[in-house]
């Protein structure tokens, strides 16, 4: 009896040890499958993110909506790609801006980045801005100076003696007008007011100044804003622009006139037209603005830039070389050439 109970216990220990042993190795079994499954998310390498900044301008402008359109269609598209858009004075500013730093883009007018690029007018006492690069035109942007109905201003010489809101203090608009000033010897013989977009736009409203000059796209929102609160004419600066020499002297400025029906029950007149483009450091790689290119020009990104601001429409393969006014990045000399776009000379890269 004692022999068969000793039996009985022997194997009732040996069962349980069985199971001890199977369940422990289960345990290890999946301990070693959850540290290799651990150790292959480990290596699997992650996606580098590019951060970059996109410098607008004024609001009530064209270039703050074209900074957050790219960022929007860029983000959207390549989530590897993080571009915050940045607040700005405008076109000159943006040219410094850039040229300062490695992660920099910017929305600037093709005279500041051919000046900025090579040190003259404003840049000349600071040095060259040799560190900026051309992308892409982005628009055309129409000289637009425009006055109250009633007011005694009906040619670009009766600014003397009055009070302009001429943009932002270094803008590209502001200087615009500087030059055109110039040129005609009456710079100084006016009141400039440093006020661009809506904020020019409120200064005719209000009787602040005589004339609201703004060099941007047409139909513009700001110009749009005044003529529906009052009576409002546009000025012909073609007109000058041909009587002194401005074109001679300032040869990235082109003849033209405002589209017809840009504004209603205003008059269009003759003006002169200024390339919009995309600028970015040289440090930003490649690949990068390649990358980026692809996607604003792609159907879909194309449309959202066009439904954020209709000037997008201007991105045209057309319109590309009007751009090129310093050496392209390297990123966007490959987009190009893919395109078939010829390269002049002045844009070949230099990197």
């Amino acid at each position: 009896m004692r022999r068969q109970t000793f039996y009985l216990w022997l194997s009732v220990f040996c069962i349980l040890g069985l199971l001890i042993y199977g369940c422990d190795n289960q345990k290890g079994g999946n301990k070693q499958s959850s540290t290799q499954e651990g150790a292959a998310q480990e290596s699997k390498p992650k996606e580098k993110q590019i951060w970059l900044s996109i410098l607008g301008g004024a609001v009530g402008g064209t270039f703050s909506p074209f900074a957050g359109g790219i960022g929007t269609v860029v983000s959207k598209a390549e989530p590897s790609i993080r571009i915050s858009v940045e607040a700005s004075a405008g076109s000159i500013e943006n040219v410094r801006r850039v040229n300062s730093g490695g992660d920099y883009m910017g929305v600037a007018f093709a005279s500041d980045v051919y000046l900025g690029y090579h040190g003259e007018e404003v840049f000349a006492k600071e040095g060259k801005k040799e560190n900026i690069r051309v992308v892409t035109l982005l628009y055309i942007a129409y000289n637009q100076f425009v006055t109250l109905a009633g007011s005694d201003v009906h040619q670009f010489e009766d600014i003397v003696g009055k009070k302009v809101a001429m943009g932002a203090a270094g803008s590209g608009s502001a200087q615009t007008l500087e030059r055109l000033a110039k040129v005609a010897g009456i710079h100084g013989k006016f009141a400039p007011v440093y006020k661009g977009g809506t904020a020019g736009a409120d200064a005719l409203r209000d009787g602040q100044v005589d004339g609201f000059q703004w060099l941007v796209n047409a139909p513009n929102s700001a110009v749009i804003y005044v003529s529906e609160i009052k009576s409002v004419r546009l000025i012909d600066f073609d007109a000058p622009a041909k009587k002194y020499g401005f074109y001679e002297k300032y040869p990235f400025y082109l003849p033209g006139r405002l589209p017809e029906n840009a504004y209603k029950d205003v008059q269009p007149v003759n003006t002169f037209l200024m390339p919009t483009v995309l600028i970015a450091h040289k440090d930003i790689s490649k690949e990068t603005i390649y990358t980026i290119l692809k996607h604003l020009y792609d159907q879909a990104g194309h449309k959202v830039l066009v439904t954020t601001t209709p000037a997008a429409k201007d991105m045209t393969l057309e319109n590309a070389m009007k751009a090129f006014v310093i050496p392209l990045h390297p990123g966007a000399d490959q987009f190009w050439q893919e395109q078939g776009v010829e390269i002049p000379t002045a844009a070949q890269p230099v990197d």
